[in-house]
C-alpha cells in the first residue's frame, strides 16, 4: 500500500517506478502493476518483490519522485522538500528564524522552526491560515500564527 501525500494524486497515477529509501540512499523500485483503492492510497506491487517477507520488509520507507517529475506549482504553493533552510518571519515575533524541516503527521502536519535564543524547537500547524504567502526566490515563508505558539 502506497500512500500519496499530494492535494491531486492523478499525475502519479501509472508512474514506472518510485524510489525507496534504503541505508541513506533513494533507489529505483519499478513497478509491476497498481490500482487506486482510494484517492490517495495505491496497492503497488513492485518488479523483484515477489514475497509477503520482502514486501513487510518494505514497510514504513520513505518513497520519492524525481523532482522533474513533479508537478509544477502555482506561485503561493509549495513542496514540503523546498522548504527546510528557509527563513521564517511572523507578525509580533522579533526573533530571527529558519525552518528544520515539515513533520507530518497523521492528524496534523506541522512546521519545526528554530529560534534564535532558544533551545527547543517550535511546531506551527501547517494550515492555510497561518501561512501568509511563500517567497520561493528570497527563500522566505511569512506566517502569520499567533505570537503564544513560540512561548510554549
Amino acid at each position: 500500500m502506497v500512500r500519496l501525500t499530494a492535494d491531486d494524486p492523478t499525475p502519479y497515477q501509472g508512474l514506472d517506478a518510485y524510489f525507496v529509501e534504503e541505508r541513506g540512499k533513494a533507489l529505483p523500485f519499478f513497478v509491476a502493476n497498481s490500482r487506486l483503492v482510494k484517492a490517495d492510497e495505491a496497492i503497488v506491487r513492485f518488479e523483484g518483490v515477489d514475497s509477503e517477507p520482502e514486501s513487510q520488509a518494505l514497510v514504513g520507507r520513505g518513497l520519492w519522485l524525481p523532482e522533474s517529475l513533479l508537478p509544477e506549482l502555482d506561485a503561493d504553493q509549495f513542496y514540503y522538500h523546498e522548504l527546510p533552510g528557509f527563513r521564517v518571519v511572523n507578525t509580533g515575533v522579533e526573533s530571527e528564524m529558519s525552518l528544520i524541516q515539515v513533520v507530518e503527521y497523521p492528524a496534523q502536519d506541522l512546521f519545526e522552526i528554530k529560534v534564535d535564543g532558544r533551545e527547543q524547537h517550535v511546531l506551527i500547524p501547517v494550515i492555510d491560515p497561518f501561512i501568509e504567502r511563500v517567497d520561493k526566490p528570497g527563500r522566505t515563508i511569512y506566517l502569520c500564527a499567533p505570537e503564544e505558539l513560540y512561548n510554549l
